[in-house]
């Protein structure tokens, strides 16, 4: 086994930043923890003490730079019934080494960080917890979230619904039940984040293909990532990602969850069709004006003229407009709870609910990955971070996720 590589604090952290997490720490050392609990594994109460395990390492910390080993001592306990041993109720989830704020911290840094990263602002705060020990604690996470709340295909995973790890509900219609005040637009959307060294191989490979005078690949090779999401609440309420591409079956998995919505908007990919049979739904204004312009005689006009830029863009944001005016007065009838006392449209007209002009998902990404489980791990992470905020476009602002959630790192970990 490889021991980690010595580190140092940075001269220019300030001391405050690690010196009151490390003495912190420091105070477990020594400690005991012999509280009983029932059997994780069988829920037997039938259990008796069976040894103590000294020493286990709580955490390592680093001072002046060399690592500490914190440790303690836990009460091993043995069931009578299953006949396993497992360890007295204490700081620390089944599998993983660490402690659980140690566990915790890594998986909170990771939904905004690379797990090369964490290691870094965790060496900033006095802590040792290397790359590959954060990226096997968010690949745990993963596999305990699609224990509780993945949604099968052929027998296999093929989705996370969200909804159910943050309200322990199945669909939007049951968290209507729960909260009838409020509104619930839905919108789906997939983006495809290309895989490691895919950019660079795309770029050599259509090289040669323009060399033999064939028709260049338009995108690089990537990771179909598909999202559903209610928009006015903020809430990422499915998640499907793999490297196939999307399709209705998977359409079928990432809708599920919105089952309850007033409406859903897409952007019009064929995959949406089975919306017809199982909800409203509202096909993006953005990409419906978009494909028009494609088939429009005065644009090419425009451009064949060489037209100002300005000129250009002023056309098409008159042909928006008159678009958006037409869209509304079709759902004005439909949706009325979703316009305000000033006849403004207060739902998703658009999937800009989930891009935003990119998508915040690919942007918390910042690096692209060769594992599908690796960015899984991530994604759900992201999604669960984006919908639980108390901070937003520079204010404080209380998420309708944080308010309500009784999501926790500990709850999933400890399923």
């Amino acid at each position: 086994m490889q021991k980690p590589k010595k580190k140092k604090i940075n001269k220019l952290t300030p001391s405050m930043l690690y010196t009151a997490i490390i003495q912190y720490l420091l105070v477990f050392q020594g400690d005991f923890f012999d509280k009983f609990r029932n059997c994780p594994y069988c829920k037997s109460s039938n259990c008796k003490k069976h040894n103590i395990e000294e020493d286990k390492l709580f955490c390592k910390v680093i001072i002046n730079g060399q690592f500490k080993d914190i440790t303690v001592a836990v009460q091993i306990f043995y069931c009578s019934d299953c006949h396993k041993t497992y360890l007295a109720k204490s700081p620390f989830y089944d599998g993983p080494l660490y402690c659980q704020p140690i566990v915790d911290l890594c998986l909170y840094l990771s939904a905004k960080n690379p797990y090369h990263r964490v290691e870094k602002i965790l060496l900033e705060l006095g802590i040792q917890v290397d790359r590959d020990t954060v990226k096997n604690y968010a690949l745990r996470f993963e596999g305990k979230i699609k224990k509780c709340a993945g949604m099968k295909l052929f027998g296999e995973v093929g989705g996370i619904n969200l909804l159910k790890v943050m309200f322990d509900v199945e669909n939007v219609k049951e968290l209507k039940k729960k909260f009838p005040h409020k509104k619930f637009d839905g919108v789906a959307d997939e983006t495809y984040p290309a895989i490691k060294g895919a950019r660079k191989k795309f770029k050599e490979i259509n090289k040669e293909r323009k060399l033999r005078g064939e028709e260049p690949f338009k995108w690089p090779k990537g990771f179909t990532l598909a999202v559903g999401y209610l928009a006015l609440l903020k809430l990422y309420v499915s998640l499907v990602l793999n490297e196939v591409a999307f399709c209705k079956i998977f359409s079928q998995i990432l809708l599920a969850p919105l089952m309850g919505v007033d409406f859903c908007t897409h952007d019009g990919h064929g995959a949406y069709n089975i919306m017809d049979e199982v909800m409203e739904h509202i096909r993006c204004l953005f990409h419906r004006c978009k494909n028009l312009t494609k088939k429009d005689k005065v644009l090419k006009q425009m451009k064949k003229n060489k037209e100002p830029p300005d000129k250009i863009k002023g056309y098409l944001s008159k042909k928006y407009r008159a678009l958006e005016k037409e869209e509304l007065e079709k759902i004005k009838d439909k949706f009325p709870k979703y316009f305000d006392k000033e006849g403004n449209f207060i739902g998703a007209l658009t999937s800009n609910a989930i891009e935003g002009g990119n998508w915040r998902i690919k942007h918390e990404l910042r690096t692209p990955y060769s594992n599908c489980d690796s960015i899984t791990a991530r994604t759900i992470l992201i999604c669960l971070m984006d919908s639980i905020f108390t901070f937003r476009k520079g204010v404080p602002t209380e998420s309708f996720g944080h308010k309500y959630t009784k999501f926790s790192f500990r709850k999933i970990m400890m399923c």
